[in-house]
């Protein structure tokens, strides 16, 4: 499993903070916390989420609820993060645009949705939990299915017959299994060529030429094999951007990101990410679904 340290699509934005005591003391909303607490708790018989254990259990307790810090990061467009030298989960308002926690703003269900977020990622990062590589089916599965809803039509690829689909599947597995899980080279083509049913030998003699682990190769990968031919990083985040959101964004870059993200698209009402993606590809994302119980238990 690798944890990314920026991400490309989002101009070098950090994945993790670094931010000292002293440094984040002036981003803290007071009693951030404690507000988060009083106002979830009002929600707590609302809460059907497989989460809802762990999430309460973190916030109930004052020696738990010293794992989180609620800021206001005007400079940083992400609800969630880490803070490395504070061992702390990041819960930022700033995408609101407010500074304070109040009964009803931000809503309920997106702080419920960014607690959920937040403990995953801290789970992740942190390595408490550890994924096998093997789980790297159900990630490329949605996200080439992903790929396929929001640029099939633009490319032809809609057709059941298109003989690009499986080229996409193999290179969208081949992302994932490097960009997600540090598995290069020969072992890389070979597991995304067993998955996709794609002869890679076709085009064997080009693969290194990408770094899959970047994605900005993956994405001149996509448009130099004529997949989605002419394609680049700014007409593939437009895209993205125009279908998803910015808080999504991460998630195509960084398996910590992705996992946690994805553990938001089930809580009713929240709009942190849109919960519609999860009918792109309702298997992968029920196999995802029971990975991400094993973060959090």
């Amino acid at each position: 499993m690798v944890i990314k340290e920026t991400f490309t699509l989002l101009k070098s934005v950090p994945n993790i903070l670094n931010l000292s005591k002293t440094e984040i003391k002036d981003y803290t909303v007071s009693n951030g916390p404690r507000k988060l607490f009083v106002v979830l708790e009002l929600q707590k018989d609302r809460i059907k989420h497989y989460t809802k254990d762990n999430v309460y259990e973190i916030l109930s307790f004052l020696e738990q609820r010293k794992k989180i810090i609620v800021v206001n990061l005007p400079n940083y467009n992400l609800h969630v993060s880490y803070n490395q030298s504070t061992d702390q989960i990041v819960i930022n308002i700033s995408p609101y645009g407010i500074d304070d926690i109040y009964s009803t703003s931000p809503d309920p269900k997106n702080l419920y949705a960014q607690m959920v977020y937040g403990i995953s990622f801290y789970n992740l990062v942190t390595k408490k939990v550890n994924l096998k590589d093997s789980y790297f089916s159900p990630i490329a599965g949605f996200i080439l299915s992903l790929l396929m809803n929001m640029f099939g039509k633009e490319y032809g690829l809609l057709g059941s017959y298109s003989s690009n689909i499986s080229k996409l599947n193999f290179l969208v597995n081949c992302y994932v299994l490097s960009s997600f899980f540090g598995i290069t080279g020969n072992k890389c083509y070979r597991n995304a060529g067993v998955v996709s049913s794609f002869n890679f030998k076709e085009i064997e003699t080009d693969l290194d030429k990408y770094d899959f682990f970047n994605i900005e190769n993956f994405i001149k990968a996509l448009s130099d094999f004529r997949v989605f031919p002419g394609v680049n990083k700014y007409s593939f985040t437009s895209k993205i951007l125009k279908m998803t959101s910015v808080s999504f964004i991460p998630a195509l870059e960084d398996v910590s990101r992705f996992l946690s993200i994805m553990s938001c698209v089930g809580i009713k009402g929240s709009n942190i990410v849109p919960t519609h993606i999860s009918k792109y590809n309702p298997d992968s994302f029920e196999r995802i679904t029971q990975i991400l119980k094993i973060v959090f238990k």
